[in-house]
């Protein structure tokens, strides 16, 4: 387990269930990251080729590029929010209960607002 000790900061007389989701919580929170930057990455791809093509950026191409990379937004910070679920859950108390709160309630917030927008971007 010393491989382990380097990629964590394993606290003394952890049990195995608590390093196994310790890892599980950092790789959900690496999967909503990577989610992120590949539709980060997909986006600018797509806007320089509609770009390339057209030599200027119909408004039509861009909504949709924004629709696909907001939903990519909300994937990935629902794997974040996931990730924060089970940390909690491992090591409870009030200011780790809290700050999930908050991201909880920011990440909704957020939700809230970009479904709005995409409902509308998707209307059109």
């Amino acid at each position: 387990m010393e491989w382990i000790n380097h990629f964590f900061i394993v606290p003394e007389g952890t049990t195995l269930l608590h390093l196994f989701l310790m890892v599980v919580k950092k790789v959900v929170a690496l999967i909503g990251v990577v989610v992120i930057v590949c539709g980060s990455f997909m986006a600018i791809y797509q806007f320089f080729r509609q770009y390339k093509h057209t030599k200027t950026a119909k408004m039509d191409s861009v909504d949709l590029i924004r629709l696909k990379f907001g939903r990519m937004i909300i994937l990935g910070l629902e794997f974040i929010v996931a990730a924060d679920v089970i940390e909690t859950t491992t090591n409870p108390d009030y200011y780790r209960v809290g700050i999930l709160a908050a991201l909880v309630g920011i990440r909704t917030f957020l939700t809230f607002f970009m479904n709005r927008e995409l409902v509308a971007l998707s209307k059109r």
